[in-house]
């Protein structure tokens, strides 16, 4: 059988409006795990990304008639449904027997009402996919009942099954290397805060996070799963060598979150050529990071963290459950300068109960801090999350459309989902201008970004960024 597994076109002019010519074109690496343990079991399967390829979704059914796939599975976010949406029912209509199943976070969070919601599709994977699917595609052989498969949904004499939950994969080293020779490699590119190269690339060092921060839905569960550093030496030294990567994302939650496994990862590249060939960058909490544990990630090629402060309000801090202090912010920003490693940093505005006075704070927190790069996106309360259930309480959700789900949701037309009491969905929106206006229009910030230009191409897109902010009115 064959397979077509999709990356809708969900576009950054769509994610990110104004900021489009700034937002990133990742990887799919979901869809190329996927692919690779398909290909381990005999499967023939194709990826289309077309965000990364700028595809329509006519032109996916083309594909689809063309070449005569038997099934096709699509990934689904929860702002980019409506874009899977399309990709399946064009898919139905070129190919009225195909077989349709999407995974990802919001059919995980809603299989139920995402298969009564798109007659298109006939199954949805919950969770982890990659072996899921696989013996999904066995039981579409007829080796297999359906019923057998955990983790998946779907339709039987008209009622819909939810299989039981498939455990976690506790050893990530099962799974093949991602099928990246699937993948458009020579189209992606990182956000120009996450790197300073134009070969970035992403690889997945751990699954799961124990924390219980409320605008977080755990797809890989609360427990800390990672590869082991000689799988993620052996994929970084691939990018490297066969893609010429010359900057590696590290993805985890919280990649600090177990002290001996990243002390053991920079022991373990340090006794390798990568920190000569490349740098990386990663995401962490400030309550996991010391001295030892930075002084150690600097040695071995880390460049840049990311933090995720959200608030300058305690009150809201600890509303949202994110589980640090102020303090612990402060000090853990001002010991990664020290070391010499540079801070992009995470903020949300408009939190459940936010006083306009509270947003500012987060601003005025954010130009202390003074990180590389600041984030400020309005809060989105996704399905699933304790946040969701925070507004829906609150009887604040203005909208059920989930194309309105976006975090940048002030620089685009859409409406947007959530706006605490007592506030307004247009100073939201100009909130987030300004809060991007008052941290990068500063002298400082020029000038930082100025000296780190290696290239006229680089020149040409910090100057769009910086009269983009200028001109916008907030």
């Amino acid at each position: 059988m064959k397979l077509l597994l999709v990356n809708p076109p969900y576009l950054p002019e769509e994610r990110y409006g104004n900021l489009a010519a700034f937002g990133p074109t990742n990887e799919p690496l979901g869809l190329a795990y996927i692919a690779s343990s398909l290909e381990a079991s005999g499967v023939e399967v194709k990826i289309c990304d077309a965000p990364a390829l700028r595809v329509k979704a006519e032109e996916i059914g083309e594909m689809i008639l063309r070449e005569k796939f038997d099934a096709v599975g699509v990934t689904m976010l929860t702002p980019m449904y409506h874009r899977s949406l399309e990709v399946l029912r064009t898919a139905r209509r070129v190919s009225p027997r195909i077989h349709t199943v999407v995974g990802g976070p919001h059919p995980t969070v809603l299989p139920e009402q995402t298969l009564r919601e798109i007659p298109e599709l006939d199954f949805v994977v919950v969770g982890e996919g990659e072996i899921a699917i696989v013996e999904w595609m066995d039981a579409l052989a007829g080796k297999r009942s359906l019923e057998s498969v955990a983790g998946i949904a779907f339709r039987k004499n008209g009622q819909i099954r939810v299989n039981p939950p498939r455990p976690p994969l506790q050893d990530l080293d099962q799974l093949p290397l991602p099928a990246r020779h699937l993948l458009p490699m020579d189209a992606y590119r990182m956000t120009r805060s996450r790197t300073k190269a134009e070969h970035s690339y992403t690889v997945s060092v751990a699954r799961g996070c124990p924390f219980r921060c409320a605008y977080c839905f755990r797809t890989f569960g609360r427990t800390f799963r990672p590869h082991s550093t000689a799988r993620i030496i052996q994929e970084m030294s691939l990018l490297v060598g066969q893609y010429g990567a010359k900057e590696i994302n590290l993805e985890a939650d919280t990649i600090t979150l177990n002290r001996s496994f990243i002390l053991n990862l920079c022991r373990a590249l340090q006794e390798t050529d990568l920190p000569r060939k490349i740098q990386w960058t990663c995401e962490s909490r400030v309550d996991t990071v010391d001295e030892e544990i930075l002084q150690a990630m600097k040695r071995a090629g880390c460049w840049q963290i990311s933090y995720g402060v959200e608030s300058g309000s305690q009150r809201l801090l600890d509303l949202i459950e994110k589980g640090i202090t102020l303090e612990q912010v402060e000090r853990t920003f001002a010991l990664t300068k020290k070391i010499g490693i540079a801070i992009r940093a995470f903020f949300m505005l408009g939190l459940p109960t936010e006083t306009r006075e509270e947003s500012w704070q987060t601003i005025r927190l954010a130009c202390k801090l003074d990180a590389e790069w600041s984030q400020f996106t309005v809060t989105v309360p996704f399905p699933g999350t304790k946040l969701y259930e925070l507004a829906q309480g609150e009887g604040a959700l203005r909208s059920t459309r989930w194309e309105d789900f976006k975090t940048y949701g002030g620089w685009t037309q859409g409406d947007l989902v959530y706006v605490p009491r007592g506030r307004t969905a247009e100073e939201l929106k100009a909130l987030q201008k300004k809060a991007l206006k008052s941290f990068y229009l500063r002298p400082s910030v020029f000038w930082r970004i100025l000296r780190r230009i290696r290239s006229l191409d680089q020149f040409r897109e910090s100057a769009r960024g910086f009269f983009t902010l200028l001109k916008t009115r907030a």
